[in-house]
């Protein structure tokens, strides 16, 4: 498409509407649930400022057409130190309500009084500044009657057409990198947009529209991003700590001519604006300098912490493997344990079930691991990991207690909506694809993709049509005008899925509903969950063995779950411990120009892994590739192929995920309360509901290795609340290894239990260990420090074995010297007589050793990737 094609769909996308200018809608004032305001929250006055930030800030002129607009604008930001790769709140006050425009078939959403935000890592006091800002990525994403359209883009009109000369160009730059233009190309005869090489749409944090209540009070939440996420801006890198959040305030007066923006006026013939003018639609890029929008911006020091190693040379290395629910612990542990230990603690995450294989493999891999559960002979793989296990002595401490949560992001165009209520049957229900929304449709045939589910299942449109969620939601579900697009981790297992899974099985309701039952509006299970040989395991298929469409004659396929062996598998009866999508439709049945189909992974694509997805649901990103490319290259090099469907567009956003309360928080996402098993009682995943669900602690494999049994949560507790261990195999490490495992455990269970936001500090959503768990965990580092290898009998006899019954929660079996260093007796060996797995797998024997591999890759390639912070 050409340049002249780009900008005239830009603002023709917006050409819709009725009459009139109206003000916007109120903001909540309230925070989010996973908002928290630290110690380093700075508040700037846009006119006459006395913070810290002021030396930043451009000259106010009373001569200017926008003072007046501003004049009582503050803005204040949540957190400005210690910035990680996260959400930081952006509140205002002092400014006037946004309001829309409509007239002669124009229409925009966000005309008048409201901010803009950006990313920047340049000197504020320079010239080119605003060339170092993070803008422009979403110049083509389609954003309709969002903003005008040139809003987006880092250039005014004139420069849009690539053969257009005497024009002006604002490029981005790069940390250490060469300026990139802010205009459309042509290369060979086609246009291209540079810039999307260097800012994509999916992954910039450019805020295009926030907008302000009525009360002149309003909040966003800005995605800071390190040098990780944005190598393009560096920051956190190198001596580089220092970026800027910039906030651009969008008023009632235009900021310039036809340069500026292409905007015509409808009420006045289409005249262009003249700058100055007051009660205009803001039309115009805030940084563009053929604007004067950029000298309203607010500037706002974001120091971040570094990304690069932060342990002295030559500091000693410790791999650290397990559960991503230590993510966010060890970003923040992981500096502070640097200094006070002078060893590096190198984490990479892996599945639950991977780390316990490892850490009880002989070598030189690590041997610590996060885990919720002890190593079970029930879920290794073979004889010979079962025989490694019988010659090992493992210990456990408890080292974090969090919570699995259903993770949330629902904009309307009255801002957030943050109160969300779910059951158990309701979970189960999205998880099992028993909604439309859920299966794999196009617009292409409305009817036939949703044939298999039952009647009262294709009824529902829409999530706030289902009874159920009626009924649990009674003041809003009218607010959740979308469909959520759900993003689940996997398809590897974790400890944190089998809590879910936990919870949802030990309600009757969702265990019948999962065994096929009906809910009480007749909605039921999608066939495909259902155990295979079930009456109900039956679905019309429209595909023959070539697959060519069959129309309206389709065939009766019989489908359903299985187990390795073949035997029926009913979800009801087991504990998954990963989020299986098994869902076969294929879709569009009918190829028209296209020369494939799309199923259930390419409709909703997993996320890596939790915190991936609390950071794919904030950004509005489902990653779904259901838009069909002709001119795209496929994996076997053919043109045609699915791409993304694109982010969801500001004010009409709705993203669920199952994720962990710490990356919840560290993304400002909205959190679901969840119900009680087998109650009506409604709990959030606040601190208070996580030390009362500790009280259903009970044992696993292992007595002393407790984990929260969602069954037994009694009133007031949160029941996906979970208890990380650290699993240190004391049998497979020398004495020096054992050490400093010891040392971080301690300190770790300490220091690295104050909440807050500073290095070394346990991060939000986490609760801190309570006075019994330090206990244990004081208990269990001693007895690491005290152990030693068992000592071989002088003649005859047997090996002396180690008690698992003590506090320390130690498991053992008759040992085999495997380290030189001073040997003492070790007391009875720990039984596991139920031989009990800790975690059943969707996944079959074949994809779990692929796994395990992975696992193992990770491991080698994790330490690397986190040295520094993600």
């Amino acid at each position: 498409m050409s340049a002249r094609g780009v900008a005239a769909m830009s603002l023709v996308a917006f050409l819709v509407g009725a009459i009139a200018v109206f003000p916007g809608a109120a903001l909540p004032a309230q925070a989010a649930t996973a908002a928290v305001t630290t110690d380093s929250a700075l508040t700037v006055a846009w006119n006459g400022d006395t913070s810290s930030a002021r030396e930043f800030q451009p000259e106010r002129l009373p001569s200017s057409a926008h003072f007046n607009d501003f004049k009582n604008l503050s803005v204040t930001v949540s957190q400005t130190t210690g910035i990680i790769d996260q959400a930081v709140r952006v509140s205002v006050s002092g400014f006037a309500g946004t309001r829309s425009f409509s007239n002669d078939g124009t229409m925009v959403t966000n005309a008048q009084n409201f901010v803009q935000a950006m990313q920047c890592w340049g000197d504020p006091a320079s010239e080119d500044f605003r060339e170092t800002c993070q803008w422009g990525g979403r110049g083509l994403a389609g954003f309709g009657s969002i903003v005008v359209p040139d809003n987006t883009f880092r250039v005014g009109p004139d420069a849009w057409q690539p053969d257009a000369t005497n024009v002006t160009d604002v490029p981005f730059k790069p940390r250490g990198g060469e300026p990139v233009t802010g205009r459309i190309v042509r290369v060979d005869g086609k246009d291209t947009y540079p810039l999307l090489e260097e800012i994509g749409a999916a992954t910039t944090n450019e805020v295009t529209a926030a907008r302000v209540g009525n009360d002149g009070t309003g909040y966003f939440d800005f995605e800071a991003q390190t040098s990780i996420q944005a190598p393009q801006l560096g920051c956190g890198s190198d001596g580089n700590n220092r970026c800027w959040l910039v906030i651009v305030p969008r008023g009632t007066h235009f900021g310039g001519g036809t340069s500026c923006s292409s905007f015509r006026d409808p009420g006045n013939n289409y005249a262009p604006y003249t700058k100055g003018r007051a009660g205009s639609v803001q039309g115009g890029s805030p940084i563009s300098d053929q604007c004067d929008y950029w000298d309203n911006r607010v500037v706002v020091p974001l120091d971040f912490q570094p990304t690069s190693a932060s342990c002295p040379t030559g500091s000693k290395e410790k791999g650290v493997i397990g559960s991503q629910l230590m993510i966010s612990a060890m970003i923040s542990w992981q500096p502070a344990l640097c200094q006070s230990t002078s060893v590096t603690y190198s984490f990479a995450t892996n599945p639950d079930s991977v780390a316990r294989a490892q850490v009880i493999a002989e070598g030189a891999g690590p041997k610590i691991a996060y885990t919720g559960y002890p190593v079970s002979p029930g879920e290794l793989l073979n004889e010979d990991e079962r025989n490694q296990l019988a010659k090992t002595t493992l210990i456990y401490a408890p080292v974090g207690v969090s919570s699995v949560v259903v993770g949330f992001f629902a904009e309307g165009a009255n801002g957030r909506v943050e109160k969300l209520n779910l059951s158990p049957r309701l979970v189960a229900k999205l998880l099992t694809q028993s909604y439309k929304f859920t299966v794999p449709s196009n617009s292409s045939d409305v009817r036939r993709p949703f044939a298999h589910l039952g009647e009262v299942n294709r009824s529902y449109n829409y999530l706030n049509q289902d009874p159920e969620f009626r009924e649990l939601n009674p003041d809003n579900y009218s607010q959740f005008t979308n469909n959520p697009a759900i993003v689940l981790p996997g398809p590897s297992g974790a400890d944190a899925i089998k809590q879910v899974w936990r919870w949802i099985v030990a309600d009757a309701d969702a265990k019948a509903f999962l065994a096929g039952e009906p809910d009480d509006w007749g909605m039921t299970v999608n066939p495909y969950y259902l155990p295979k040989g079930n009456p109900g395991a039956s679905i019309p298929w429209y595909l023959d063995a070539n697959g060519a469409d069959l129309g309206d004659n389709p065939v009766t396929r019989e489908v359903g779950l299985t187990n390795l062996d073949g035997s029926p598998r009913s979800l009801s009866d087991v504990v998954l411990d990963s989020f299986p999508k098994n869902d076969e439709s294929l879709v569009p049945l009918h190829l028209g120009l296209e020369k494939s189909r799309f199923g259930s992974i390419q409709f909703a694509p997993y996320s890596e892994n939790l915190l991936s997805g609390a950071r794919q649901s904030f950004r509005g990103t489902p990653n779904s590739k259901t838009v069909w490319d002709a001119t795209k290259l496929n994996s076997a090099g053919e043109t045609g192929d699915w791409v993304s469907s694109g982010t969801q567009l500001p004010g009409d956003k709705f993203m669920i995920t199952i994720t962990d309360s710490p990356s919840a928080h560290r993304y400002s996402l909205s959190m679901a309360s969840l119900k009680i098993p087998n109650s009506d009682e409604i709990v959030a995943p606040e601190n208070d509901g996580m030390t009362a669900a500790l009280a259903a602690l009970a044992p696993t494999t292992l007595d002393t290795v407790k984990q929260v049994d969602p069954g037994k949560v009694s009133s007031g507790g949160y029941p996906m609340t979970i208890v990380t261990y650290a699993a240190v195999n004391v049998s497979g490490s020398d004495s020096e290894s054992r050490e400093k495992y010891a040392a971080m455990i301690t300190e770790v269970t300490t220091k690295g239990q104050v909440t807050g936001t500073s290095i070394g500090q346990l991060p939000n959503g986490y609760l801190p260990l309570t006075p019994a768990l330090v206990s244990e965990a004081q208990a269990a580092v001693t007895a690491i420090r005290a152990f030693g290898a068992p000592v071989a009998p002088a003649s005859g006899g047997t090996s002396v074995k180690q008690s698992s019954t003590t506090k320390s929660s130690t498991t053992s079996s008759s040992t085999t010297p495997t380290t030189k260093d001073d040997q003492v007796a070790a007391a009875p060996e720990f039984q596991d007589s139920d031989n009990r797995t800790a975690a059943t797998s969707a996944i079959a024997s074949g994809a779990l050793v692929i796994a395990l591999v992975i696992g193992f890759l990770g491991f080698l390639i994790g330490p690397f990737l986190f040295r520094g912070l993600p």
